[in-house]
């Protein structure tokens, strides 16, 4: 079926863990994501690894989804040709589209997607790779989180903080526009939906993970 599906299917992208291909489940454009073979593994071992992280992707994005927390629903799962199938959000890499939002909408989009990071968190899932490309604007110009393949749980602060660094510091170098008025309206939803307790806790670990960087920076 997979394979059949691929076949019929337009590469979209073609990632160093897994492809990305346009597709069509009944009525509804998807995307099915396929983890690639790694030649440099021993064969049996490469297909658990794919089997379980494929696996593990599509329940951690379930997961998710249950806390509120906008994602690709999963359409259908195939762990034994290491892919899954989600519903296509129609909108735009926020990587590809921050810098050309006006001031307000991008301030709007962040406060958004604070409330989505916090959400997550709260269900006790981290996701690990939080940058500007693993995120969509969509056409009402509210966040979606894609791509869990990194999730995990935890409920640890330094973990939570280190996805709020590695946004900022995504935005930070890749980004042109002022981000100060960003980061508080950003820090405004995560806090409203996290809590100011546990928030404070995960700003001030993010706060030394940056410290860190810095000090191995110019060592």
């Amino acid at each position: 079926m997979d394979t059949n599906q691929i076949a019929n299917s337009l590469l979209m992208h073609r990632g160093a863990e897994a492809d990305l291909y346009l597709s069509q489940v009944g009525p509804w454009k998807a995307v099915l994501k396929k983890r690639v073979e790694k030649k440099y593994r021993q064969k049996d071992l490469d297909a658990s690894i794919r089997r379980e992280r494929t696996l593990k992707e599509a329940s951690m994005l379930g997961e998710a989804r249950k806390a509120g927390v906008r994602t690709p629903s999963v359409l259908k799962l195939d762990p034994e040709e290491f892919s899954f199938t989600m519903a296509l959000i129609p909108g735009k890499l926020a990587r590809d589209n921050l810098d050309t939002m006006k001031p307000g909408a991008r301030e709007g989009f962040f406060e958004d997607l604070g409330h989505q990071v916090g959400q997550l968190h709260l269900r006790g899932i981290v996701h690990g790779d939080l940058t500007t490309s693993n995120l969509i604007i969509s056409e009402e110009n509210i966040a979606y989180m894609i791509d869990f393949g990194l999730a995990n749980y935890s409920i640890e602060a330094e973990d939570r903080a280190v996805d709020l660094h590695l946004l900022k510091r995504s935005i930070v170098t890749s980004h042109n526009f002022g981000t100060e008025k960003c980061f508080k309206a950003l820090s405004k939803g995560y806090t409203a939906s996290l809590g100011e307790r546990e928030a404070a806790s995960v700003y001030k670990k993010a706060s030394e993970i940056a410290r860190r960087g810095r000090y191995f920076a110019i060592r």
